[in-house]
């Protein structure tokens, strides 16, 4: 009895040590962009921790490389004023390590005369990213 539980606890010991599988990584970039006297307000965006940072006073084109682990998110929008003509993009470009590049563009264009949109919204909406 005491040789079976000693087996049991040595393949317990070597089952919970062994680290963890290496996850896939990203490379991220996000690029935000206001066009014809738009401009920004905020950025907001997923760092590689996971973690949500906010930008305020940024300016026009800004663009942000980050490195990201698959099971956190892609997430990232931008805020600002957008005049008659004018527009604000927000663009992200992911790719996996040995994959092939993906994207997504939002775009916030201002076809009214005599308007403004005011904090408008575009963004990359979030996704959990896959091993």
């Amino acid at each position: 009895m005491k040789r079976i539980l000693f087996i049991a606890f040595i393949i317990l010991l070597f089952s919970c040590s062994k680290d963890e599988p290496k996850r896939l990584m990203y490379d991220i970039t996000y690029t935000v962009v206001a066009s014809n006297g738009a401009t920004i307000n905020k950025v907001e965006y997923r760092d590689g921790k996971g973690e949500l940072v906010e930008l305020f006073d940024v300016t026009s084109p800004w663009t942000i490389d980050i490195r990201v682990r698959a099971g956190l998110g892609l997430e990232a929008a931008a805020y600002g004023d957008v005049p008659y003509q004018g527009s604000l993009s927000i663009t992200g470009i992911w790719t996996p390590e040995g994959g092939f590049e993906q994207s997504e563009t939002d775009i916030l264009p201002n076809d009214e005369p005599e308007t403004i949109i005011k904090n408008g919204r575009v963004e990359i909406s979030g996704r959990t990213l896959p091993d």
